[in-house]
């Protein structure tokens, strides 16, 4: 079973061709029997004809009273006063034999002659039967025939007569290879041609879905799929445009729930700073100004959380020069952020971006010492490395510490009052454009935490 799933092609084309060429083998296989039946008539049928001819001038002057006839070579004959026996043969090929013989006897004769099918075979120069094998075997095979008719004075004479196969002079190997090109190669050509044009047919529609499912995630706003194809693509096509519409509503309704939050959380916030400064306690009013600055602090976090996938303004950006100046505004002299290398423009969302990487730098800068940025490019994507020397990430945490309220805690988070949110929004920034956030702990300590965007 392991070894068939290996073999099993993985892409439609590969599976159909296969099970066309298959079931192809198959039935030319099953329908093969067909052609033997009739390769075996044509086979008997020129010597049946020969037997007929030469058997006619004895069959007419045969008498078992008189003397011997002048017998051709390789024939017999022989009288007797009673029907010769017929062993039992269901093979339909003996009754096309018998009606071939009947009927050229008739011609022969020039009147109709009964006649009894005794034995008929092939066989090789020993006289071995090799029915099958005579077809494509690279001996001429030798046909025998024996029959009974019924004379006049009542006795039955009974011919034995051995003539050569009706084949033709070509070699054995030519008409085998012509039977082989013509029904088994011609025909599985066809059907590669045929499952390739039905493939390509089949799978425009597929593409042009699976092309349209990957930019949904870049542009929402995309036009709709053409509803055109096959029936099943059609019905596809038509969930895959209204999953479109659903999730453009999805959006539209985050987009209102957001400037609700916005509005209706902050507003009451506002009025209890009026409030506070009605308190005669100044003690109880410092406490309560910190609660509500937590909680808008909490409110805005949260905010830029669920805004973090939304891309805004894709342009082309230098990424070199965002680096630089997001290093330049968050660096002193304790931490003087040196970068390294170079990769030059990509389309991205530059807000979005300098947000992402804001985040990731304040974090080491505020949990870790020795923090540095390099710059790496290849063929496929761009890497921003961030590296530090701090307290690391518990391995236990690494999975889960980009969900959102999941906390360093004592790993990294000693001294933090923040929220857990921002490396989920870090992690939402590089999904919606097609990156990757990964983080590894460093050797000799301290983390390494890596932007991957795809070019």
């Amino acid at each position: 079973m392991r070894l068939l799933r290996r073999l099993w092609p993985r892409t439609l084309f590969g599976q159909l061709l296969l099970i066309m060429v298959s079931g192809t083998l198959v039935i030319q296989l099953m329908s093969s029997s067909i052609w033997f039946d009739v390769r075996f008539a044509q086979v008997l049928e020129a010597p049946v004809r020969l037997v007929a001819a030469r058997s006619a001038a004895l069959i007419a002057q045969a008498d078992c009273h008189a003397g011997a006839l002048q017998v051709p070579a390789h024939y017999r004959l022989r009288c007797a006063e009673t029907r010769p026996p017929i062993e039992y043969d269901e093979r339909r090929g003996r009754r096309r034999v018998e009606l071939l013989l009947h009927q050229a006897l008739k011609y022969e004769l020039g009147h109709e002659q009964a006649v009894r099918l005794l034995n008929v075979q092939l066989t090789d120069e020993l006289g071995q039967p090799i029915v099958w094998r005579s077809l494509f075997g690279l001996r001429t095979a030798q046909a025998h025939i024996e029959f009974a008719v019924p004379l006049a004075d009542g006795h039955w004479l009974t011919i034995d007569g051995q003539e050569l196969q009706g084949w033709s002079g070509e070699s054995a190997w030519v008409l085998i290879s012509d039977y082989l090109l013509r029904v088994y190669a011609l025909r599985i050509v066809a059907v590669l041609l045929v499952c390739l044009v039905a493939v390509r047919l089949c799978l425009r529609p597929l593409r042009r879905l699976a092309d349209a499912a990957r930019g949904l995630g870049s542009n929402l706003e995309q036009p709709p799929l053409a509803l055109d194809g096959p029936q099943e693509v059609r019905q596809a096509a038509m969930a895959f445009n209204a999953m479109q519409q659903r999730l453009i509503a999805m959006v539209n309704d985050k987009a209102y729930f957001l400037a609700a939050v916005s509005h209706d959380l902050r507003t009451p916030l506002t009025r209890m700073r009026l409030r506070l400064e009605r308190l005669q306690d100044d003690d109880q009013r410092e406490r309560l100004r910190q609660n509500i600055t937590q909680m808008d602090d909490m409110i805005g976090q949260v905010l830029d959380y669920l805004r973090a996938g939304e891309q805004q303004n894709l342009q082309q950006v230098n990424l070199d020069r965002l680096v630089a100046r997001l290093c330049a505004d968050l660096s002193s002299v304790e931490e003087p952020l040196p970068i390294q290398g170079e990769v030059g423009s990509l389309r991205v969302d530059a807000l979005l971006l300098q947000r992402c990487l804001q985040n990731l730098l304040v974090n080491a800068i505020r949990y870790a010492r020795e923090v540095s940025v390099t710059l790496e490019k290849t063929t496929t994507a761009v890497l921003i490395h961030i590296d530090d020397r701090g307290p690391g990430i518990a391995p236990a945490l690494l999975a889960t510490i980009t969900d959102p309220f999941v906390r360093g805690e004592g790993s990294r988070n000693q001294a933090s009052g923040g929220y857990g949110l921002g490396l989920s929004i870090a992690q939402r920034i590089i999904t919606s454009h097609g990156g990757e956030l990964i983080l590894l702990n460093r050797e000799g300590g301290g983390l390494r935490v890596s932007v991957l965007l795809p070019c």
